[in-house]
């Protein structure tokens, strides 16, 4: 239903509502279930199921557990979250870091 320009050589595409994930060929490499879905930045794509944000490498593993209430992508390692109306940054492994 739609698609979204390729980002890490990944598109998100839609489909009844849902997102997914395909490759340059065409071939559909992350299965459509998410929610909501943007595009890879730093490797990572934030996604969106059940009401919460998280992250998911570009085999569709999902490497920070989708816990978030908003969630930015990443830039230069670290994304901005919020959980329980407190903001702060993340990095790749998903833990909190504090800038100063």
């Amino acid at each position: 239903d739609g698609a979204d320009i390729f980002s890490d050589g990944l598109a998100m595409v839609i489909k009844d509502d849902k997102c997914g994930f395909v490759d340059t060929t065409g071939k559909l490499v992350i299965p459509i279930q998410y929610d909501w879905a943007n595009s890879f930045n730093d490797g990572l794509a934030r996604v969106k199921r059940y009401g919460k944000w998280g992250y998911i490498d570009k085999t569709g593993k999902e490497v920070i557990a989708l816990q978030y209430d908003e969630a930015m992508g990443f830039r230069d390692g670290l994304a901005k979250v919020v959980k329980d109306g407190e903001w702060f940054f993340i990095d790749k492994a998903g833990k909190r870091v504090e800038i100063k």
